[in-house]
């Protein structure tokens, strides 16, 4: 039986991304990529979107007069600019994606002809990628399933023609039986547009954050090698250990290039989604509580997953920096290094200390706890305008 080597399963998942990506116009790991008619379409899509909703809420201000219509109409707003930031940002970044991209491929490539322990770790690292870009698919599948098929459940159940969402066409008249399909046909086509560009988009993110253990995993297979050289009694030892020791210094200034060049390119990217999602929650359970919007449950907890999806992967960069740092305590023999070798695994030290993972903004860090903080504000804000509203 031919084992399939770790860098080969790396190439599958990076083709994977390049075709979601490719159908949204934003094959950026094409180094000859350059804006295309299909770019063009989605962007259009998207305006289209924006365009609509201003007209909407003109309708829900001026005509109709209703406070929860226009909160119904804001909800998918913020998602909407989700993937226009995402988007925008693909194309803007684009050398530093295929930079990442192409880094990891360079390390499984190098380290899946090194000893058994560091292949173990490439083995491990790429069956978390599989399984975690698997579990966020299926999490958005389900739930836009759920948020489409709500409606003509509704109408079958109920005999009530209602909208996926509150957004109308300029000179379409939506009360025809025509007008109301044909409605109904081009949310649709936006949704699973929107559905897929925000998955496409989230597994670039996904791929580059999910590979930051790998990065410390390596760093401590490194350890391991120093303590072994250390251990060493012959001649060479001294020319080995100091060799493997300017090793893993280099290899932690690309750990901490690694992570700097995510947070910068996906600041704008996670400070969007996590203002937007939050405001997504917020109106959406105003409006399931206060209306009668069959869709407002799942994509409710559509936003929730988008929320703590990226709440997680800001908790593992955070979990892997605190590993560098008890690794660098605890793994190495630092009795058996002389004072000057001691002095330079300090100032790495020192450097890992000061790591910083991802934030929103500049301040708050993205996490866990953070998300947690979130919906607590969010159910807050939510019975606060529930009660002004009574």
């Amino acid at each position: 039986m031919v084992v399939k080597l770790s860098v080969h399963r790396y190439e599958s998942i990076t083709r994977v991304i390049r075709i979601f990506s490719s159908m949204c116009g934003a094959d950026v790991l094409d180094p000859k990529y350059r804006v295309n008619l299909l770019t063009w379409i989605v962007l259009t899509f998207i305006n289209t979107f924006f365009c609509c909703t201003t007209y909407t809420m003109y309708i829900n201000v001026y005509v109709d007069r209703d406070l929860t219509k226009v909160l119904q109409t804001l909800c998918l707003v913020g998602s909407a600019l989700q993937g226009y930031v995402k988007l925008v940002n693909a194309i803007w970044n684009q050398h530093n994606l295929r930079f990442l991209t192409e880094e990891l491929h360079r390390i499984y490539a190098e380290y899946d002809e090194k000893q058994a322990h560091y292949r173990r770790k490439l083995s491990k690292s790429v069956n978390l990628v599989v399984k975690v870009i698997k579990f966020v698919f299926f999490s958005y599948f389900i739930n836009v399933s759920l948020f489409l098929m709500a409606v003509p459940v509704y109408g079958i159940i109920y005999k009530e023609k209602i909208f996926i969402m509150q957004m109308f066409i300029p000179g379409l008249d939506h009360t025809t039986e025509f007008g109301y399909y044909l409605l109904i046909s081009i949310q649709l086509i936006l949704m699973l547009f929107g559905g897929f560009g925000t998955f496409a988009a989230d597994t670039f993110l996904i791929n580059f954050i999910t590979h930051v253990p790998m990065l410390k995993d390596i760093l401590r297979c490194k350890f391991e090698d120093l303590n072994e050289a250390l251990d060493d009694e012959n001649k060479e030892r001294t020319k080995k250990y100091k060799a493997i020791l300017r090793d893993i210094l280099q290899w932690h200034q690309k750990y901490m290039l690694f992570i700097t060049i995510i947070k910068d390119t996906y600041f704008w990217v996670i400070l969007v989604q996590m203002t937007t999602v939050g405001l997504n929650i917020a109106s959406t359970l105003f409006v399931v509580i206060s209306a009668k919007w069959p869709s407002g449950p799942p994509y409710m907890i559509f936003c929730f997953c988008t929320l703590y999806i990226y709440c997680g992967l800001g908790t593992v960069v955070e979990n892997a920096n605190e590993d560098v740092i008890y690794s660098s305590y605890t793994d190495v023999n630092w009795y058996h290094l002389p004072p000057s070798e001691k002095k330079m695994l300090g100032m790495m030290l020192m450097m890992a200390q000061n790591t910083s993972g991802l934030t929103v903004g500049v301040v708050v860090p993205l996490s866990v706890s953070t998300g947690l903080q979130l919906t607590k504000a969010i159910y807050t804000w939510s019975m606060m305008l529930i009660n002004f509203i009574d």
